[in-house]
């Protein structure tokens, strides 16, 4: 067990602690591609703490930016996607995907010293069907060439779900084999969702269901950890499941499909939450 204290240093992630200060200087999952589609809205984010704005510019590369306007603090995501950038509803200040300021229409000369203003932004990368983000101060390291990024879409299953807890409590639910025992047996449609692990038909659920008491063994790697979960099955057979934690906050773990199919799933936990905003509009 750990304590309060150590709870408290694992799973603030605001700007200037210590586990945020990790977690920035991994490429982290901000957004779905489909959920910027080109000529699309902006939309405000929260992330890791800080309050952002995504969008999608007109050369249809997707940005990060601080979500208040350098000039007089409006909020950018009420901005227009125009003129290789994204400008301020307020005074028109019209700024790039990098934080530069393109345009301040309403200053002297045109704004002759816009090129001393550098908002806040963060570079992104969009691979199979995900937009990350790097967060760290410094040149962003590489984003790291999993397989599954490089797979077709038709082999890819890209979803995003919001989990009222912090991302370290999701991780641990995603590692843990011996809840699947109690908790999994009693989701419902869990048959027709699930027919069968890799080389047989019989549902995961029922082999887990078959032992409720399993061995656990933990492997440390370079990556992080990998657990082996065996489940004594009648006729001297076993149920071997391996999954993976890999650091800072992926998990990795054999998904369910029929005979001799193998899928993977893949999941990526972040201290993320929608800002929300109303829409208004001139009639």
């Amino acid at each position: 067990m750990i304590t309060k204290e150590e709870n408290e240093l694992l799973t603030r992630t605001d700007p200037g602690t210590p586990a945020g200060a990790l977690l920035r200087r991994y490429w982290q999952p901000v957004a779905l591609s489909d959920e910027l589609p080109p000529g699309g809205e902006p939309h405000s984010v929260k992330i890791l703490g800080e309050e952002l704005v995504l969008f999608r510019d007109n050369q249809g590369r997707p940005g990060l930016l601080g979500l208040h306007c350098s000039h007089r603090g409006t909020d950018l995501s009420y901005g227009r996607i125009e003129d290789g950038g994204l400008r301020c509803v307020y005074h028109g200040w019209l700024y790039d995907i990098h934080g530069r300021c393109l345009e301040q229409p309403g200053e002297p000369g045109g704004g002759a010293h816009r090129d001393a203003i550098r908002h806040p932004a963060y570079p992104c990368e969009e691979k199979g069907g995900v937009i990350f983000t790097y967060m760290a101060p410094g040149k962003p390291s590489l984003l790291p060439n999993y397989e599954f990024l490089g797979a077709s879409p038709d082999h890819l299953l890209i979803c995003k779900i919001f989990q009222e807890c912090n991302y370290l409590q999701a991780n641990e639910g995603n590692i843990d084999p011996v809840h699947l025992s109690y908790l999994h047996r009693f989701l419902e449609g869990r048959e027709e969702r699930y027919r069968g692990v890799r080389g047989g038909e019989e549902s995961h659920y029922n082999l887990v269901g078959k032992d409720l008491a399993p061995t656990i063994e933990v492997e440390l790697t370079d990556f992080g950890v990998r657990i082996y979960t065996t489940r004594k099955q009648p006729g001297d057979k076993v149920y071997l499941r391996v999954s993976y934690f890999i650091l800072p906050n992926l998990g990795a773990f054999p998904g369910q499909t029929g005979g001799d199919g193998y899928s993977v799933r893949i999941t990526g936990n972040i201290c993320l939450s929608s800002a929300g905003k109303r829409r208004w509009t001139r009639r």
